[in-house]
């Protein structure tokens, strides 16, 4: 399993997937941060069979709140991971160009995590932050679920952290 954080740390809650990234590494899972850009991520996880892919996302919902899509089983809405911030193509359009180039991974789960301040040297909100951990959490669990443990659900009973 390969674990891209997307974001960037100098744009307020753009840096949620970072953080997690971090924080996953930390603890001995193949996490990295990734800029989130289209085309690279498309090569970052050509050859991996199970990506779980984490970036902050705008749709609405209260700043903190954290949704898993199956990008494997439905189109990913292209806009809800267009924050305002240094993606040109972001997460959205990876997945949907990797769809039609018939290059997406065997499995890719995408957790986005609501925020709300983007701006240039804005810190992470405390609701993001407290996201963070949720995905943290899950991803430790999918984690362990991955190298055996049948006791946590399967990838597509996933939806809502």
């Amino acid at each position: 399993m390969l674990i891209l954080g997307c974001g960037n740390a100098d744009r307020g809650d753009d840096a949620a997937g970072w953080m997690v990234a971090d924080r996953l590494q930390a603890l001995g899972f193949p996490a990295r941060r990734h800029e989130g850009d289209c085309l690279s991520l498309l090569d970052a996880w050509s050859g991996h069979e199970e990506v779980v892919l984490v970036d902050a996302m705008v749709s609405g919902r209260e700043p903190g709140v954290c949704v898993v899509l199956d990008a494997c089983a439905a189109p990913v809405e292209r806009g809800e991971f267009r924050c305002p911030s240094s993606h040109s193509f972001g997460v959205g359009e990876a997945v949907e160009l990797a769809r039609m180039l018939d290059a997406l991974p065997s499995k890719l789960l995408i957790f986005g995590i609501e925020g709300s301040s983007f701006e240039a040297g804005a810190q992470v909100s405390a609701a993001v932050a407290e996201g963070v951990e949720r995905v943290v959490e899950e991803v430790q669990r999918l984690g362990t679920r991955v190298r055996g443990n049948p006791s946590n659900p399967p990838l597509s009973q996933l939806r809502h952290v």
